[in-house]
């Protein structure tokens, strides 16, 4: 997949509904701030979108390469 996924540390404040929907992708750092790998594996995509709708914040995005965020 060609997708990229990306968490606005400025916009994040740690509500952690990405944990609970995708427990294998997102996690909290020390500063109660959601980390996530850039390319997640194939099967875990689906809870990546999951988790992009939930978050309050909107601080999760997915962009194509080069494109950061949009």
């Amino acid at each position: 997949m060609s997708e990229e996924l990306h968490v606005d540390p400025d916009l994040c404040e740690g509500h952690a509904l990405c944990v609970d929907l995708a427990p294998g992708v997102f996690h909290l750092d020390d500063d109660e701030v959601a980390r996530a790998p850039v390319h997640p594996s194939e099967s875990q995509w689906d809870k990546v979108r999951a988790a992009v709708d939930a978050c309050p914040r909107q601080a999760i995005t997915i962009s194509s390469p080069g494109t950061k965020g949009l």
